[in-house]
């Protein structure tokens, strides 16, 4: 999330500064949209719920009250309901998408494949950890959120989320080394 303080920012927004909504915005969304890419493995749908969830900031800022939590934090659970809602009404069908009309160099192919290659199998292994797990994956490496920040987000201690890391990041580490692939 981003080093400026959104206090002051989250208040104007509230009374009703659309200037403020606007940066609430701009400091927000790409790391509201990686979450929601991560969780969903799908881009275009990540953009399709990262918007509604500036909607629904939208609509509840005037109601909106921190409860000693940052507007990161509220942010978050609004994506996360949105995820799950997803998988939930989806079924979660499993999809890749194509990127039309891409321009890459010729020398660039075997990085971007490579990358590619890899937050694909990053994505498909996420989805293996608990509904728990995942989202302090995502939001301590992926997010680079402190692990205070992670526990206000998610509503859980400290010693939980770290907890959460840990098996979650052996979870990983065992997923993905069964699923690699020998070039020789």
């Amino acid at each position: 999330m981003p080093e400026i303080d959104l206090t002051d920012i989250t208040l104007r927004a509230k009374n009703g500064d659309s200037a403020a909504a606007g940066e609430l915005y701009e400091q927000c969304h790409q790391d509201i949209y990686w979450y929601l890419f991560y969780r969903v493995g799908d881009a275009q749908t990540a953009e399709d719920l990262t918007a509604e969830v500036f909607l629904r900031m939208l609509r509840g800022l005037p109601n909106y009250q921190p409860q000693g939590k940052p507007v990161e934090a509220w942010l978050f659970q609004i994506a996360r309901n949105l995820a799950i809602d997803h998988y939930r009404s989806n079924h979660h069908e499993e999809s890749l998408e194509m990127k039309e009309n891409q321009l890459v160099e010729p020398g660039e192919v075997h990085n971007t494949v490579e990358n590619s290659l890899n937050g694909e199998k990053l994505r498909r292994a996420l989805e293996q950890l608990s509904a728990d797990q995942r989202d302090v994956i995502i939001l301590r490496f992926v997010l680079g959120m402190p692990i205070a920040e992670a526990a206000r987000t998610i509503n859980r201690s400290q010693d939980a989320v770290k907890a959460l890391q840990r098996r979650g990041l052996l979870a990983l580490r065992d997923l993905l080394a069964n699923w690699e692939v020998s070039y020789a």
